[in-house]
């Protein structure tokens, strides 16, 4: 179920600004599968507070908005310091508005390494998190630290675009890094294809000869693949389980 701003803007496959301009979405945007992907989560999890890292034209925000509206005293906060520039014109606040949101909304017209500070020092606790900002490794390996400060045990932080190489990596550092859990994925794990470089590797992982110090020959990726660590798609979640316990020396290859 959407609202029906969000399913004029799927169904037409544009926004209309406050000046009245039709603005074509980026096909890099969330799409429908991913959307409705992002609203499941938030109907099991039953969130009170959620946290958005990347607006722009707001459509994430519409499908995260729509499921959270379904139960009172809720709030989404919104980190984007581009929203109002091109190409986005200020869209994405602007349907939310429309929409019907603008009373559960909470926007923050900063960077995501200003503004997360300053929700952490504030107190803030969030429930679900949708990491979509600068898609550099380090820039969003920083929004990850800050929402898993926040973020409840049990919460949910997504990564969009998870088929990037940056997106990827981080994905694999949680995984064996962090205390979290991967949420199933939209589509089911994709088969992967057996090179014979793969197939090479297999043999000789399973070798009684292979010891513990050859494997520092091998990329993690190489020792174990993104489908073995059940990393796929280009929308992968993770479920908080526990708080941070790890020693303050603590690594993993990832």
């Amino acid at each position: 179920m959407k609202n029906n701003v969000l399913n004029e803007i799927v169904k037409k496959g544009y926004a209309v600004a406050e000046d009245g301009r039709r603005v074509v979405i980026a096909p890099e945007s969330i799409s429908e599968k991913e959307g409705l992907y992002i609203q499941n989560i938030i109907s099991e999890l039953n969130p009170t507070v959620t946290l958005e890292i990347g607006m722009a034209y707001g459509v994430s925000s519409l499908y995260i908005c729509d499921s959270l509206k379904r139960k009172s005293n809720t709030k989404h906060i919104i980190i984007d310091p581009q929203s109002s520039k091109m190409p986005w014109f200020g869209i994405g606040i602007h349907n939310l508005h429309k929409a019907g949101y603008g009373e559960i909304i909470e926007h923050h017209d900063m960077k995501s390494y200003e503004a997360l500070p300053q929700l952490l020092s504030r107190g803030q606790k969030i429930d679900f998190a949708l990491i979509d900002g600068w898609h550099t490794f380090d820039y969003a390996l920083v929004d990850f630290f800050y929402i898993d400060k926040m973020l409840s045990v049990g919460g949910v932080v997504v990564f969009d675009d998870a088929d990037w190489k940056s997106i990827r990596k981080l994905c694999r550092y949680v995984t064996k890094n962090n205390s979290y859990s991967i949420v199933p994925s939209m589509t089911g794990f994709t088969s992967e294809k057996s090179s014979i470089k793969r197939k090479l590797i297999n043999q000789l992982l399973k070798s009684s000869k292979f010891s513990k110090k050859m494997r520092h020959y091998f990329s993690p990726e190489a020792l174990e693949t993104d489908i073995n660590l059940g990393l796929d798609g280009s929308c992968i979640a993770f479920k908080k389980i526990s708080e941070d316990t790890r020693n303050w020396d603590f690594h993993e290859s990832f």
